[in-house]
């Protein structure tokens, strides 16, 4: 391709990185041009709510500042970066998706934006979340098809990866707010276990359930933005003590055997789309036999419960300001949300909170034999229409236990729209999920070319 803009689109997240960090392009002019292209081809996807032309050339002046005193290139060097419009920015507005927070500067970066930028990274912009990453929608599009959702709450960060705006972007899941849309826009997702990546200075939805996320085109992109942003900021509770993970040498490490999966329906099966569950099967057809059928544990039922009376009652306390003082500028399905959290009694609030290390351990069986759970990552294509960002039931029991989950973008449904397949790891081995999806990762791309 010989224009600029569309083969900086094409870009993976290290092909970004060498071309900024050789000397092969100008880091200022680069930057700029890309950022134009996405003001422009944004116009449509509405992935972006804030982009500041000054803060990113400024940003590259200071890459090339840099380099000028012999300083060693980070490892995301003029990469560019979509941030979720719940994790704070301190050049650029943080409005949680909410007029309520219109405007509003945080006064430090949060602590993953802040190491990305020590890294090199450069803030291309906000990229659009619901309603305080809940469920009512942003105004993105799905860039596969302009009439369907993207899903949510990552709306923007999956849209922006998938259009080429930006290499990686961050995101957060509380229920299935990465993995869904990662799904529906055909790329990789990339949650870890709860705990890695430290939330300071991001929204609290949900203390329990809370985890940062990551979209790229490729799984070496995922291991790397989440390397360099694990570990204990001495901050965040959830952690406290949590070293940094070595996350690329462990994927890149050669598995000792060939790695095993199990590939579970889960009890909501027969929500999936006909044509979904054609293409599942396709691709459980595809490794022969090699992916073993299993059903999952009776504690999922229980947990989808549990999760909704944490989610609700810390939603609601989270938002206890808002409620109190902006309660009409609030949309009317999140009024009825709190309202109804309102009325969860603390025991039971307690008791569900007491169950989520229960969930986690329920599989520790599960993961002594294989290295991978194989399951659906969505019910099936991006639903068309805006108004919902979909159903993140496949998620849930995962977020809840907090186990590291990978959306893998093999799949397409009837309509030509991506599906993924997801796959989840135990809890806190997300380098050994990721070593064995390297590896599942290449074995489909050489079976498929061989069908």
């Amino acid at each position: 391709m010989t224009d600029q803009n569309r083969t900086t689109a094409d870009l993976t997240a290290q092909e970004w990185h060498q071309m900024m960090s050789s000397g092969a392009a100008d880091i200022e002019r680069t930057l700029e041009g890309h950022l134009s292209f996405v003001q422009s081809a944004d116009e449509s996807v509405r992935a972006f709510v804030a982009t500041d032309a000054n803060a990113v050339t400024s940003a590259a002046l200071d890459l090339v500042d840099g380099r000028n005193r012999g300083d060693l290139p980070g490892p995301l060097f003029g990469v560019p970066v979509g941030i979720k419009d719940i994790i704070d920015t301190e050049d650029l507005p943080t409005q949680h998706g909410s007029p309520i927070h219109a405007g509003r500067y945080a006064i430090a970066d949060a602590t993953v934006v802040r190491r990305i930028r020590q890294a090199g990274g450069v803030i291309l912009g906000k990229t659009a979340t619901t309603e305080f990453a809940t469920f009512y929608p942003a105004a993105t599009r799905n860039p596969h098809n302009l009439d369907h959702t993207p899903g949510g709450s990552s709306s923007g960060s999956a849209a922006a990866v998938a259009a080429g705006f930006v290499p990686v972007a961050l995101g957060t899941q509380t229920n299935g707010s990465v993995i869904r849309p990662a799904s529906f826009c055909g790329v990789y997702g990339f949650k870890p276990s709860y705990g890695l990546i430290p939330r300071t200075g991001i929204f609290d939805q949900s203390q329990s359930l809370d985890q940062v996320g990551f979209f790229a085109k490729n799984l070496d992109d995922l291991a790397l933005v989440a390397q360099l942003t694990a570990g204990d900021d001495g901050v965040d509770p959830a952690s406290r003590g949590l070293a940094a993970h070595r996350f690329v040498d462990v994927m890149n490490q050669p598995p000792a055997m060939t790695p095993r999966f199990c590939f579970v329906k889960t009890p909501w099966w027969n929500q999936v789309s006909p044509d979904a569950q054609e293409a599942y099967q396709a691709f459980l057809d595809l490794f022969e036999g090699q992916i073993e059928e299993l059903v999952l544990p009776d504690v999922v039922n229980k947990a989808v419960e549990w999760h909704s009376t944490v989610n609700e009652s810390e939603l609601a306390a989270g938002l206890s300001r808002e409620w109190l003082h902006h309660r009409q500028v609030l949309s009317e399905p999140m009024q009825k949300r709190l309202q109804a959290a309102h009325q969860i009694s603390a025991y039971d609030y307690l008791l569900a909170k007491s169950r989520i290390p229960h969930v986690s351990d329920a599989f520790a069986e599960f993961f002594e034999k294989y290295d991978a759970i194989l399951c659906p990552a969505a019910l099936g294509e991006a639903p068309k229409g805006l108004e919902s960002t979909g159903n993140p039931i496949m998620q849930t029991v995962w977020t809840f236990g907090g186990l590291p989950s990978v959306n893998l973008p093999f799949l397409t449904g009837e309509s030509g729209l991506p599906l993924g397949v997801q796959a989840v790891g135990a809890y806190r081995q997300d380098g050994r999920l990721l070593r064995s999806l390297k590896w599942l990762v290449s074995e489909f791309e050489t079976r498929s070319q061989s069908e």
